[in-house]
């Protein structure tokens, strides 16, 4: 974990940190976890706050529960979503069938802003991160869940892409595509390390980084012949203290 600059207004500290670091390596799923960790900062905005859910299509990390329980904590909650075919749910309130760049959401006007799983999809960083500069109040909050470029599986995913083999073998691993698994956007690890981010998100006054690792968190994308091998790289990576795949980006205007 790393921090820049100056204090924010958050009800977030360090020791909060870890102790969600330690939820996920102890075997809880990211989605209930990241949903806390958003909730618990948010709370300094009160119950008339404005959040913004970039990519919302398909319910928080593809929960919908999760989703709503956002919602329910402010006043307004708006929706991104640039996939015309994936649904939303009724209680987002205002929704921008376009990118987040292409969204007319008005400048300040976003106390909140989160996303799951969309920052390696960015293909130019610095329009995204202006924008979201832009949209949100001052002192509003920025949390972004993403692949982590620093760790191998990052190469793995962008090297099957390359070959023009990763829709396949996902297909052979977990079904069809939108169907039995998540839809695989092209990706460009361009905003997905900590001196990445940090490139493009000079205007803000905080920035925040947490790695999220344990044993096993690559057994969605591995047969069950090499999970020993990737459990055991896992193992070393914890003990070494290199970063895991899966990184928690903080912003704060």
């Amino acid at each position: 974990m790393s921090n820049h600059q100056s204090k924010s207004r958050s009800n977030l500290d360090r020791r909060s940190w870890v102790e969600y670091v330690d939820r996920y390596r102890g075997g809880e799923w990211r989605s209930p976890i990241f949903h806390d960790m958003i909730l618990e900062d948010a709370r300094v905005f009160g119950d008339g706050a404005t959040f913004l859910d970039i990519g919302c299509g398909g319910g928080f990390d593809g929960i919908p529960d999760l989703q709503v329980s956002l919602s329910e904590s402010c006043a307004v909650y708006v929706g991104v979503e640039p996939d015309s075919e994936i649904e939303h749910g009724k209680h987002i309130n205002e929704i921008h069938r376009c990118t987040f760049e292409q969204s007319p959401i008005a400048p300040g006007s976003i106390h909140v802003a989160f996303s799951v799983m969309v920052l390696e999809h960015i293909e130019n960083p610095q329009t995204f991160f202006d924008k979201l500069h832009s949209v949100l109040t001052a002192g509003g909050i920025f949390w972004g869940l993403t692949v982590d470029s620093r760790h191998y599986f990052s190469r793995m995913s962008k090297l099957t892409e390359v070959l023009g083999v990763k829709d396949r073998y996902l297909d052979s691993v977990h079904g069809e595509r939108g169907i039995d698994r998540y839809e695989n956007y092209p990706t460009y690890y361009r905003a997905n390390s900590p001196a990445r981010i940090e490139k493009y998100t000079g205007k803000f006054s905080q920035r925040d980084f947490v790695s999220f690792s344990r044993v096993g968190q690559l057994d969605f994308y591995t047969p069950g012949l090499f999970k020993p091998l990737t459990h055991m790289l896992d193992r070393l990576a914890i003990s070494a203290g290199w970063p895991g795949p899966t990184l928690a980006v903080r912003l704060v205007k």
